[in-house]
This record gives structure tokens, sequence and C-alpha cells, in this order.
């Protein structure tokens, strides 16, 4: 399918993000294997999607209205922060088999998904000229063709190079998302610093 538009392709994303949501919904009153599953493959697809927001949208924004245009971006960066935060403290409750705040997770993500379908997506469509938009559909149908590349995006702790899985990492805010960290390493550049701090200051 050919798209024209940021909003068309990042919009009909969300509307499979939602129908993952409302299945994972469903599988909570069944059993633990069902409920895993259905939580993987909605953590699959929201973290594609994430990713593809950041590295093939966010960086090629440069706004008309600065003031609001880089406000807006970190916005979106912090509540992506939040929703992986969420989804990390729901994967260990489903693993231990306790309560988890479903409700406030799925309103968090609905208002998100609010803002970006009908103010975001629109003003990237509005200010980004044709060839940049061009551009940026290629590197979301791109993504979209390679999911293995998604693999690699949180695979080794960046400080110590242990392996981690999907969603057992950390991020430092002193140094953004470009780096991942494993819980002990994040909480030695918390105490000590750490040698990547140390190259990008």
């Amino acid at each position: 399918m050919q798209f024209q538009t940021i909003s068309e392709i990042m919009v009909r994303d969300h509307d499979k993000i939602i129908n993952l949501l409302i299945d994972f919904e469903k599988s909570i009153v069944q059993d633990k294997k069902t409920m895993m599953k259905a939580f993987n493959e909605f953590v699959w697809e929201l973290e594609k999607h994430l990713f593809t927001e950041e590295k093939a949208i966010f960086i090629s924004y440069e706004p008309k209205d600065e003031t609001e245009g880089y406000a807006m971006v970190p916005r979106l960066m912090s509540e992506h922060d939040e929703i992986f935060d969420r989804i990390k403290t729901m994967k260990k409750s489903i693993k231990k088999n306790k309560d988890f705040d479903f409700t406030g997770f799925r309103e968090l993500l609905k208002k998100h998904k609010y803002f970006e379908d009908e103010t975001v997506y629109p003003l990237f469509d509005q200010e980004l000229d044709e060839t940049t938009k061009k551009m940026i559909i290629k590197r979301i149908v791109e993504v979209k063709l390679m999911d293995s590349s998604i693999i690699n995006i949180r695979v080794k702790c960046s400080e110590c190079g242990k392996k981690l899985g999907i969603l057992e990492g950390y991020y430092n805010p002193k140094v953004r998302r470009r780096w991942l960290f494993c819980s002990e390493c994040y909480d030695k550049i918390e105490r000590k610093g750490s040698p990547i701090l140390k190259k990008i200051k």
C-alpha cells in the first residue's frame, strides 16, 4: 500500500496497536501463558512504533514555530519514557502474578495516541516539505519491513556489554536515549559517573 502522508501511515499503526491492546486486555482473565503471549505481541508492535517515531520522524523535524515545536518533541519523548516504564512494571507484575494498573496504562496510551493523531502528525504533514515527508515515509516503511533491525536497539548494556532482553535495560537521563544500561551499571552511573558520560561532556 502506498502512503501519501505521515498521518496516514502512523494513524494506521496506532489502530493496529490499539487492537493489540484490546486483545491483551481480553487475555488478562485467561491463563498466564495466553496473557503473556498477547502482552508480548502488543509490546513488540508498540516498541517498533515508538522507535520509528524517534528515529525516522523526530530527528527530521525542524519546526517553523521553534518555541512550540521544540517543546512538543521533548514532551513526546517524555511520554515515550513513561510508556516504557509502565510496560516494564506491568511485565514484572505479570511474571510475579501480581495485579497491575492496566486502566491507567490504557488511558495514558490513548491520550498519547489522540495528541499525536490530532495534533502532531497533521503538523508534520503541514510543515515538512514534500521531499522530507517522502524520505520519512520511506524510513518508516523500511523499519516495518526489517523487524530484525528493532532487535538490536536494546541488546547490550552500553557500559559493561551484558546482554539484555526486551524491556530489561534502563535509560539514564544524563545520556538521554542513545545508550542503554543494565541495572548495576545504571546505579554505578548515578553514583560515580561513567566513561560514556565523560566522552559526551
